[in-house]
């Protein structure tokens, strides 16, 4: 861990991982069972249990494993997956919220779940945390980064994704760039000019610039990582955006532009991932979603890629990634199947057996969040994970020291006007001022930090 980043350093190493299967491969066995037996009431109501998932397929997974339980124990019911656009989300979740007919379990992005249980919405899940174990988390994590509020659990742990530095680890030995582990923003600058004038046809970094979520969060990253933060949650959820550390990374933005796609202003998530995945970009910020397209679809860009933590900020040492802690929580309006969702939630996050195809569905950008699925002799057993132990291990353990998020920045507490603040793109249209309009970035932190303050006022009675 770096001295200067503040973060936690508890946190399950790949040392005592490889240490684990090594254990369990040679035939010992677990002393006691992690997953206790849990007493499951059975139901007689009928209908289809509606639940939302973001795009990938592990909430289809998820909504296998309870089927599973509805078979033995509600089989009037199913559990039906839809899947929602990450862009539309916040707009589906909250126009259905206001009708009063939200899905029946929502699969959630911390910043979206703060916002929700602080308005009331959400159903309190302390009794299904109770029947997983409290214990069970990897270190590094807390239970409230998911989300708590007042004392009360609201998010069961569906998974936790950073996103990191993809490199193309052929150019940069290549081009005689050195270790990205051991890189500043100086560094990583360089790096990105090296490669656009050295490769033909291949940017040296690929961020999203467009008015979309993905920009939001490579620009949180930066953000944090030069110690710049929304909000002040010990002040009252002051706003202190217009702060020098916000202006220094909208300039490392700018700084970086020029080495980016030229379509980089429109880009989001697909097109960052395809500049990578396509052999176009040969340096990204991205979670772990490009490992499985490359494996696909272009098995030398897999060969090559690794990912690490972010470059350290050259002032403050931090490597700030932004760490969606995605959960489970349960609308409490309208719903006729709160306790058939809680049990089902308990069966499913007690069962190793699903924990690992969950997190098999899509390596490595889905971590597990327990540490006994680590230890499962069959969590190793993956292709893409046989071929990219190091960086599934940075995405799933090293790189919980680093997380940050706008629900939870800097580690130094919830934050329930980040939903509203990831709704209304704000981050976005903030890097947009200077990306697209040429706004010099102190003129363009000020105009956001007044969009935040609009914020703050609009819902004080959230954070009071």
């Amino acid at each position: 861990m770096d001295k200067k980043n503040n973060q936690s350093n508890s946190i399950y190493s790949r040392r005592e991982f490889v240490k684990d299967l090594t254990f369990l491969s040679t035939g010992a066995a677990l002393a006691v069972s992690p997953f206790r037996s849990i007493a499951q009431t059975k139901s007689n109501k009928t209908g289809i249990i509606r639940v939302w998932g973001e795009p990938g397929p592990y909430g289809g997974v998820a909504a296998d494993a309870m089927n599973e339980w509805a078979a033995s124990n509600a089989p009037g019911l199913q559990f039906k997956i839809e899947t929602l656009g990450w862009d539309s989300v916040y707009v589906k979740l909250m126009t259905d919220m206001a009708a009063k007919r939200p899905a029946n379990c929502i699969s959630v992005e911390s910043p979206i779940a703060m916002q929700l249980m602080a308005q009331g919405l959400l159903e309190p899940v302390d009794d299904v945390v109770t029947k997983i174990g409290k214990n069970r988390l990897v270190d590094g994590a807390k239970w409230d980064y998911w989300g708590a509020w007042k004392g009360k659990q609201y998010v069961v742990p569906a998974h936790h994704q950073p996103h990191l530095l993809i490199v193309r680890m052929d150019v940069i030995n290549e081009l005689g760039l050195g270790d990205p582990d051991k890189w500043d923003w100086n560094d990583l600058l360089k790096a990105a000019k090296t490669i656009s004038e050295k490769k033909k046809d291949m940017a040296g970094i690929s961020l999203a610039l467009g008015r979309n979520l993905c920009t939001d969060y490579h620009f949180a990253a930066l953000m944090h990582s030069a110690g710049g933060r929304m909000f002040d949650q010990a002040n009252q959820y002051e706003v202190i955006f217009d702060s020098p550390a916000t202006v220094e990374a909208l300039t490392y933005i700018k700084e970086l532009q020029p080495y980016m796609p030229k379509a980089a202003v429109s880009s989001g998530f697909l097109e960052v991932t395809d500049s990578i995945v396509t052999g176009k970009a040969a340096m990204a910020f991205y979670w772990g979603r490009p490992y499985g397209r490359a494996f696909e679809e272009n098995k030398e860009v897999f060969k090559n890629i690794e990912s690490f933590n972010h470059a350290r900020n050259p002032k403050t040492g931090n490597r700030s990634n932004w760490n969606d802690f995605q959960g489970w929580c349960i609308p409490k309006l309208n719903n006729p199947y709160v306790q058939e969702v809680k049990d089902a939630l308990t069966y499913y996050q007690n069962s190793k057996k699903w924990l690992v195809r969950y997190a098999h569905s899509l390596v490595p950008n889905v971590s597990p969040v327990y540490k006994d699925v680590y230890t499962d002799p069959e969590f190793p057993k993956n292709p893409i994970f046989e071929a990219k132990k190091k960086t599934s291990m940075t995405y799933y353990v090293d790189s919980l020291k680093y997380s940050s998020s706008t629900s939870n920045e800097l580690l130094k507490g919830i934050n329930p006007l980040a939903g509203i603040v990831h709704g209304r793109s704000i981050l976005a249209e903030t890097v947009q001022k200077v990306a697209i309009d040429n706004w010099k970035p102190e003129d363009a932190v000020k105009w956001g930090h007044k969009q935040l303050e609009a914020v703050r006022k609009e819902h004080i009675a959230l954070i009071m």
